[in-house]
């Protein structure tokens, strides 16, 4: 279970657990101070102790409930909800307790943790609980009026709670993505690489199996800037991660980790396998006629044997690859051999 998730169910459990340890209190202070005489204070101290059980049960083990068991351990809320609307006296010719307006406790809970079809279950059996109730009661013509009503509020509570924590949870989404991903290109950044790898790493751990990196830097990449303008610029950047998109697997990852360097990840992959995706890479990039502006690059290639190394060790062990790679490449040439024109502009 990644931390998210455990954080997540932590949460989940320590409210739930503040949430009916707040019942148990509440139902107990009735209990305890002036209370209309015709309760049933035999059923109100099994509210008050099931209550107690149930927050205890979420401290316990709250963090270890799937989804099912957070829907069980809701129902049962739902139960002692019933068992103290019948119990508060009005059965016995009391007025009114209204104690059907905790069901918004436990919905409003629903709402919060579960998803759509987990949160409709609860409100069907708070629906039929609190019919039964009603039945039990007997409180005459108004029964129906007051199903309506407390259904109602249920039923518009849990919407709109629904709602907003889909809200919460889509912006929520949308800025882990903006601050795992680079504007520009649309690939992953360095944060992202960072939790790739470590991924990575852990399963070649496990499976004996290698993880190869590629670093990537455009060559003479501030000329193209400098000669054609930032737009050129960002349009082979633009292009190159087109191109990776188009070649590398699906469980590859591309990351832009800065202005002109690019790192790839390959799960499963040496050195050899690396090195060839890499050159298909060149070429694709270099072809005038794949529609972007035709860039060249240096790469070093790096393996990562059973998941042993950090990524900045092996990160710099590619780097220093490229420097070798990319010193025989420029050694004797001119600094002013001119460069291709981007597309559009011969």
């Amino acid at each position: 279970m990644d931390p998210g998730t455990t954080r997540t169910a932590s949460h989940k459990a320590r409210n739930g657990a503040l949430l009916f340890g707040a019942a148990s209190l509440v139902t107990l202070l009735g209990l305890l101070l002036p209370h209309e005489a015709n309760v049933d204070s035999g059923n109100l101290v099994v509210v008050v102790a099931g209550s107690a059980a149930l927050a205890v049960v979420l401290v316990v083990a709250g963090g270890r409930l799937n989804e099912a068991g957070y829907s069980v351990v809701i129902g049962l809320g739902t139960v002692l909800i019933s068992l103290a609307a019948v119990s508060n006296g009005e059965r016995g010719g009391g007025p009114a307790g209204y104690d059907e307006l905790y069901y918004l406790w436990v919905v409003f809970y629903a709402a919060y943790y579960l998803r759509r079809p987990g949160l409709a279950l609860q409100v069907l059996l708070i629906a039929a609980s609190y019919g039964v109730t009603l039945v039990l009661i007997d409180p005459g013509a108004i029964a129906t009026s007051r199903w309506l009503t407390v259904i109602g509020l249920v039923t518009g509570g849990a919407i709109v709670v629904r709602l907003l924590t889909e809200h919460v949870e889509q912006l929520m989404a949308e800025l882990d993505e903006a601050a795992s991903t680079d504007r520009l290109t649309g690939l992953s950044n360095r944060r992202a690489l960072e939790e790739h790898y470590r991924r990575e790493a852990a399963r070649a751990a496990r499976t004996n199996e290698p993880v190869a990196l590629v670093l990537l830097d455009l060559n003479r990449f501030k000329h193209i800037n400098d000669l054609y303008g930032h737009a050129a610029g960002d349009e082979a950047l633009i292009g190159i991660a087109g191109r990776m998109r188009a070649i590398l697997r699906a469980t590859d990852v591309a990351a832009r980790i800065g202005g002109d360097e690019f790192v790839l990840l390959l799960p499963d992959s040496d050195a050899e396998n690396a090195t060839a995706v890499a050159e298909r890479l060149a070429e694709s990039a270099a072809d005038r006629h794949a529609g972007i502006t035709p860039v060249g690059f240096c790469f070093g290639v790096a393996v990562c044997e059973a998941g042993a190394e950090s990524l900045d060790d092996v990160m710099r062990r590619a780097d220093h690859e490229l420097y070798v790679r990319k010193r025989a490449r420029y050694a004797g040439a001119s600094s002013t051999t001119p460069l291709p024109a981007p597309l559009g502009r011969r």
